[in-house]
């Protein structure tokens, strides 16, 4: 079991969890704002960072490309 270190989508709180490889976590709700959308710090670029903070969490929709 690794660490893996995730980013709350919503405030930017960064936490360490306990995961192991290639399995989702269950991270809960951040402990700052209570949101529970988080993502790996690794998968995320600024641009993207600034999109997913600038839109209301309601109206989040992320679209492969």
């Amino acid at each position: 079991m690794g660490t893996l270190t995730i980013e709350c989508l919503r405030c930017g709180d960064v936490r360490q969890v306990d995961a192991p490889a290639g399995e989702n976590v269950d991270a809960g709700e951040c402990d700052r704002c209570e949101y529970v959308g988080w993502a790996s710090v690794g998968d995320l670029s600024e641009k993207l960072r600034r999109l997913l903070r600038d839109r209301p969490p309601e109206r989040r929709r992320l679209y492969a490309a």
